[in-house]
């Protein structure tokens, strides 16, 4: 071709285009244009495993930019074109990396990540002679400064249950569509570059990545685990007449069954534990005199309401109500953040708990936040609580994924509370858990052994139970019992505002510990007894003068109250036939005649390491008192409902309605409404087993 034919090409091109081809021309391109727009939203799922999320039309788009590229000179239409033919491309590019590639969603654990992308600003620290971060990067996003620890003893030692080479293995295994999430995942640094770069917007990318690769809650069945309980037995005063216990002011079983109840079915028998059902009640007893002795003892007897011819024994302790300025806190939330986490009753309820406990704390007490899931990590080191907005931040970037290594979590939580210990001050790890530990040491022993042994160092070890399913509350009571703290569980934000707000300072601020009480009944007045809960407290004889031996905790404004069914000697309501030789044998004791036994309480004050004794007798005398009457026939409601609950072996013939009329005649004073729910949840029960 030479310049003259080129040339009248040119000219050609200069001509304008008839109307009606261009009109045709610009038709078809829209055409085209929406029909490839429809296939991208065809074949890519939005958001969601399950349906599509709404997408905008596309034709308004595809007109508006149709014309504003419609030029009458060539130069800009070749110019123009190949602008937009770039800039379709890099947005192409873009959607394809941001959108799932399978319809489906794997569970947070398949989406966990075998190594961390290395940011500015996360660390790992060597474990066992070799770096393993098992946190998935999600997680890792969330953290500040994550630091990977592992203990010097026994605690870190097993290995991890699966190697990184097997779960990689496993991953290339899996289905296509599966290792393209992962590559996705793993890709997730350079996707937000990419983003910021070409939309400007990367807060507005990662919002969207999180959300689209949020998995499924995650749902468990059947795997709850309770440690299992027979009841005590009724025992003979002439063969065993010392009791002997540690005290409990937990509150776990009393919000598990309510749980259960509120979902319309009994609770398995091993959940009810009496104690922790009866103590999840205040009671108005009298208060101690000073601090000297940070609690009063009050007895009282009345008839036992389900077995004529036998007697209640109500034993109750009440701690001293802190008032005026309280001594600092050096707090570490330890939370659960692996994949069984991932439900709204769990994490999520997790974070609002701990925000409200904020509000209760002093602005210069500090808070630390650790968690763990496939590894341990530090979100938040110690801070002052008038940092307020920073703790809420790091716990609102908390997400939930992996497994549970928990073992490592709380060696990381006792060197946080270690580093930033207060003298004279309150050191308590808060954990915060559905209990399911999978990774590294799950054995209860040897968890429990080595919080008893942190005890020593002033640092307790209180523990939250969150969600069903998968709730180990054996492993759970065994942690809290070792570490001198309490057990609670947490199924509403109303339970939490209960437990660490109305009740900070009785779970927060312990008067006195190792508290242990003793009961020797008279044989001349009391042929049988049976203590009613405290199956796992029971303590031998001789462990009530060994200062050595661990028992329960109070803390201020705690009270604390145990039930005793006794066989008056004469009556015919026993279940041992009498004996030929020994029941003759007892004598009455002038100077003894007027008492069913004899109480003995030993405690030691907190910074203390010998016990101190509190006794007084049991005497036989009715109690008249109508303050006392009333808090001992509620009490007495509750551990019915709680023996009916666990199959009423020793309830008689007492029933649901039994329970109703006793408790709503002794509801008394109930500023928070916990008995009014109680007696909801006694009519709960009454459907549930007729069903």
């Amino acid at each position: 071709m030479n310049d003259d034919e080129l040339k009248a090409l040119f000219e050609r091109a200069d001509e304008a285009p008839r109307p009606a081809a261009k009109e045709a021309a610009l038709a078809a391109a829209l055409r085209s244009f929406d029909e490839v727009q429809a296939e991208k939203n065809s074949a890519n799922t939005q958001g969601s495993a399950t349906t599509q999320r709404p997408t905008p039309e596309v034709h308004s788009l595809g007109s508006k930019i149709m014309n504003v590229l419609t030029v009458d000179s060539p130069f800009q239409r070749w110019l123009y074109s190949g602008m937009a033919s770039a800039a379709v491309l890099v947005l192409g590019v873009f959607l394809a990396l941001q959108l799932p590639l399978n319809k489906g969603f794997e569970p947070i654990e398949d989406l966990e990540e075998e190594a961390i992308v290395a940011t500015p600003t996360s660390r790992t620290v060597e474990m066992n002679g070799s770096a393993e971060p098992r946190l998935n990067e999600r997680q890792v996003s969330a953290m500040p400064e994550v630091v990977e620890v592992t203990a010097p003893s026994r605690l870190d030692a097993a290995p991890p249950s699966m190697d990184m080479a097997a779960e990689a293995d496993a991953a290339y295994a899996a289905p296509a569509a599966s290792v393209a999430k992962r590559a996705q995942l793993s890709d997730l640094a350079e996707i937000r570059a990419a983003g910021a770069q070409m939309a400007g917007a990367s807060g507005a990318v990662l919002h969207e990545v999180a959300e689209e690769t949020t998995p499924p809650f995650y749902r468990d069945k059947g795997r709850d685990a309770f440690e299992e309980i027979d009841s005590n037995p009724i025992k003979r005063v002439s063969a065993e007449p010392v009791s002997t216990f540690s005290i409990d002011v937990d509150t776990a079983a009393y919000s598990f069954v309510r749980r259960q109840l509120n979902h319309g079915v009994l609770p398995q028998k091993n959940a009810v534990r009496v104690e922790e059902m009866i103590n999840y009640f205040p009671y108005q007893y009298p208060l101690p005199a000073d601090r000297s002795q940070p609690f009063a003892t009050d007895v009282a007897v009345i008839d036992a309401p389900w077995k004529a011819g036998n007697k209640l024994v109500r034993i109750g302790i009440q701690g001293y109500e802190m008032t005026g300025a309280q001594p600092r806190s050096n707090l570490v939330f330890l939370l659960d953040v692996s994949g069984s986490m991932n439900s709204p009753d769990k994490l999520p309820l997790v974070k609002q708990s701990m925000s409200l406990l904020l509000s209760r704390m002093q602005p210069e007490d500090t808070v630390a936040i650790a968690v763990y899931a496939g590894a341990a990590g530090t979100v938040l080191e110690p801070t002052p609580v008038k940092e307020k907005q920073k703790i809420l931040d790091a716990l609102g970037r908390l997400q939930a994924g992996g497994s549970t290594a928990g073992g490592a979590g709380i060696q990381l939580a006792y060197q946080l509370a270690e580093a930033n210990f207060i003298e004279d001050g309150v050191n308590r790890i808060l954990l915060a858990t559905d209990g399911d530990f999978n990774v590294g040491i799950r054995d209860r022993e040897e968890l429990k052994g080595f919080v008893e042994r942190k005890r020593e160092s002033g640092v307790f070890l209180s523990v939250l139970g969150f969600g069903q399913g998968n709730y180990n509350d054996a492993l759970m009571q065994a942690l809290a019992q070792n570490g001198n703290g309490i057990a609670a569980y947490i199924d509403t934000l109303s339970e939490a505002q209960k437990v660490l707000v109305d009740e900070a300072t009785s779970s927060l601020f312990p008067i006195a510990k190792d508290v242990k009480i003793q009961v020797e009944f008279n044989p001349a007045t009391v042929s049988e007894y049976r203590l009613l809960g405290y199956e796992t407290r029971i303590l031998a004889e001789e462990d009530f003068n060994n200062d050595a031996v661990d028992a329960g905790d109070i803390g201020a404004g705690h009270s604390v109250t145990a039930l005793y069914e006794i066989t008056p000697v004469g009556s015919d309501s026993g279940v041992f036939a009498n004996s030929r030789y020994t029941e003759s044998s007892a004598r009455p004791d002038a100077g003894k005649a007027g008492e069913y036994g004899f109480l003995k309480l030993r405690y030691k004050l907190p910074e203390e390491s010998e016990s101190k004794l509190v006794s007084q007798p049991i005497g036989i005398a009715q109690t008249s008192d109508a303050t006392a009457l009333r808090e001992t026939r509620f009490a007495a409601a509750v551990a019915g409902f709680a023996e009916l609950l666990r199959g009423g072996k020793y309830s008689g013939d007492w029933t649901y309605a039994d329970v109703l009329a006793l408790a709503q005649a002794n509801r008394g004073d109930d500023p928070y409404g916990y008995r009014a729910e109680f007696v909801g949840l006694v009519r709960a029960a009454e459907i549930a087993d007729a069903m």
